[in-house]
């Protein structure tokens, strides 16, 4: 029977890594397979990271790239008088296995294909 594994981190989990180590850290548990789901999410420049890093590593037989989807959330000013999205949540998984079926800004709905796709599952 094929698996998945998901990863459930924190915002303390990765606070107090560069952005180097949670680049690497993302990249390797996502090229063995596994589906990260963050608490909040990854800075712009971390982000760009991630994708330069993703790109360079990309072996057509066993790593085909990484999806990245994040859930924002609305946040009110003190005196209600401005709204500013953040990051809530973001999910991080193999391209081969991750396709979402329905995303708005508070929403997301996914399915991991775990078949017979040649992803590495443990």
């Amino acid at each position: 029977m094929n698996s998945l594994k998901m990863d459930f981190l924190s915002s303390d989990a990765l606070i107090s890594r560069s952005s180097m180590e949670k680049v690497s850290m993302i990249v390797d548990r996502v090229k063995s397979g596994d589906l990260l789901v963050i608490e909040g999410g990854l800075s712009p420049q971390e982000e760009a990271e991630l994708i330069e890093t993703t790109m360079r590593e990309i072996d057509i037989e066993n790593f085909v790239g990484i999806e990245i989807y994040t859930l924002e959330k609305d946040k009110t000013s003190l005196f209600g008088l401005s709204k500013k999205k953040t990051v809530g949540l973001t999910i991080i998984g193999p391209a081969n296995i991750m396709s979402a079926v329905k995303k708005k800004s508070n929403f997301l709905s996914m399915i991991a294909n775990i078949g017979d796709n040649g992803a590495s599952m443990h």
